[in-house]
């Protein structure tokens, strides 16, 4: 019983993730961006240069988790601005 419902969930949960239209994973990557790019402009940018320093590889890690989400970001503007026209 317990898995029938933990299977209905998630059968649930990946129907409605198609259902969102392009503007609403626009809004959901965008805002997934933002909070990684605050992060990194805490810990990379504005931190003390010492810090910044001794951070470079988690500076990389950082800027190598948001390439995915941009390019995501960047491909649903295209399709927004695409179906626009």
């Amino acid at each position: 019983m317990r898995t029938v419902a933990i299977v209905s969930l998630a059968l649930i949960a990946v129907s409605t993730v198609g259902c969102k239209s392009k503007q609403d994973q626009l809004a959901e990557v965008y805002a997934q961006l933002d909070t990684m790019n605050t992060q990194y402009q805490k810990d990379c940018m504005l931190a003390p240069v010492d810090v910044i320093a001794r951070s470079q590889a988690k500076c990389k890690a950082e800027r190598d988790a948001m390439e995915p989400a941009s390019k995501k970001f960047a491909a649903l503007q295209a399709d927004v601005a695409a179906s626009k026209h």
